[in-house]
């Protein structure tokens, strides 16, 4: 009974400012709490080495280009509070893919990281993508960090390639880093920063700075994703609002097929400048369109891989074309995994001497083109990647515009999770405030009312 009698005294001394100072210290040591529990560990994979050099071009080893990307990427994680990190190799030397899995799980890893650089067999593809798991939370946390490490990597003005899953002959994940890992159930992905043998990427990669720079983005991607904290660089990262990916019930598997409904229309021409303007409509639910090439030589040979650089199924562009020649003009376009379909086939004559008639011919032709299917952008024979078609043993230079249409929908409305979080923390801060104020009062009326008591008392 002593002691509650003096911790009750105690509490009633106390001024109505240490109650306030206890309740903020309390509100600003939750955040503190959190961020220090647990360190995430994460392992940083720098694809090849040893006699594996990788990808090869204009003197440039792949198995470099990763480690130099890989040691930035540490460098800058860990100026960030929480994270341990960890490299499969820190010098050249070759690892099979199941020793760079198990040195992950020996490390108790959260996440593993595979850097690499791409090139295509036939030297057409462009852009940055990310591969993961097709399988449960493996795929979920693939995703996640997929899509913003994509967001990252997108700021260098790389194309965006998607987040892709691939599977072998076998029903499992194709990639055996990610199969290997994700046998320990730990989620891993493949970075491919950029496409070393197209013109569209150059720039990204070749100077110490420039990898460097990557390594710095795939860094922001990983701090985004575990929502880190650096008192050093002056990021904060813990309200950051990930992507939130389910894990599925079933098995992500790959887009197989090609775009369909796919057509091309002329909808106007300028004989002036050579110019055809023209509707280019196709669809793909699985994986979205992603790159269209053209013809105009009736699809004897097409030109490089043009963006189709929209969510939506249609986009307008225009072809400059030579006025004193009859132009066969058709198109393919391509989904996500670089599977193609062919549209139909627009006739154009010589647009010097455009007429009604002629145009009544093109007209014609549209209604009666016909839809083929194309293996895929890696499997057709490609036109040059300066945008030249042959075409009557001459070489025409194209020139592209393309038209964004802008989007007419409903308005769209974005909460910002971590300002509707600070509201709500305002909010039960000044609930606690107004507690203590009342709890203060009652006190002080519950003095009054035993000093009261004690005088009475001593009365009698």
């Amino acid at each position: 009974m002593k002691i509650k009698w003096e911790m009750a005294g105690f509490l009633r001394s106390r001024p109505l400012m240490f109650y306030i100072a206890l309740i903020l210290a309390a509100f600003f040591a939750v955040p503190a709490i959190k961020v220090h529990a647990e360190s995430v560990k994460i392992v940083i994979d720098p694809g090849h080495g040893g006699e594996d050099f990788g990808a090869q071009h204009n003197g440039l080893k792949e198995k470099d280009l990763n480690m130099a990307v890989a040691q930035a990427m540490a460098e800058e994680l860990r100026k960030f509070e929480g994270i341990e990190v960890f490299l499969t190799r820190t010098d050249d030397r070759k690892l099979t893919l199941q020793q760079r899995a198990d040195y992950a799980e020996e490390v108790g890893a959260d996440f593993l990281f595979c850097l690499h650089f791409n090139m295509s067999e036939r030297h057409t593809l462009y852009g940055t993508e990310v591969w993961i798991s097709a399988f449960g939370d493996c795929y979920a946390q693939g995703k996640s960090f997929g899509e913003l490490c994509l967001n990252e990597l997108c700021t260098l003005g790389l194309y965006r390639r998607g987040v892709k899953t691939r599977l072998g002959k076998d029903g499992t994940d194709y990639y055996g880093i990610i199969k290997y890992a994700g046998e320990y159930g730990i989620p891993a992905a493949i970075i491919e920063h950029c496409h070393l043998d197209h013109t569209e990427d150059e720039g990204r990669y070749e100077t110490a700075e420039a990898l460097q720079n990557l390594g710095k983005l795939d860094a922001m991607a990983v701090a985004k994703y575990y929502g880190l904290y650096s008192p050093l660089l002056g990021i904060d990262y813990r309200k950051y609002g990930k992507p939130k990916v389910e894990a599925p019930s079933v098995v992500m598997k790959p887009d197989d097929t090609p775009p369909v409904n796919v057509s091309l229309t002329c909808l106007r021409t300028k004989a002036e400048t050579g110019a055809v303007n023209v509707l280019l409509t196709g669809e793909d639910a699985e994986s979205g369109l992603l790159y269209y090439d053209y013809s105009l030589d009736g699809g004897a040979t097409y030109s490089g891989l043009q963006k189709w650089e929209t969510d939506k199924k249609e986009l307008e562009c225009t072809f400059y074309v030579p006025v004193d020649q009859n132009i066969a003009l058709k198109c393919r376009i391509y989904n996500g995994y670089d599977l193609g379909t062919e549209t139909n086939t627009v006739e154009i004559p010589a647009l010097q001497g455009w007429t009604e008639e002629t145009a009544e011919t093109v007209s014609q032709g549209e209604e009666n083109g016909d839809v083929q299917e194309t293996p895929g952008a890696e499997e057709t024979q490609f036109g040059t990647e300066e945008e030249t078609v042959q075409a009557s043993g001459s070489v025409y230079r194209i020139d592209m515009e393309r038209y964004k249409t802008e989007d007419t929908g409903k308005e769209k409305i974005e909460i910002d999770s971590s300002a509707v979080s600070q509201f709500l923390w305002l909010v039960i801060l000044g609930f606690l405030f107004s507690l203590s104020i009342f709890l203060t009062a009652a006190l002080g009326v519950y003095r009054k009312k035993q000093k009261k008591a004690g005088r009475r008392g001593r009365g009698r």
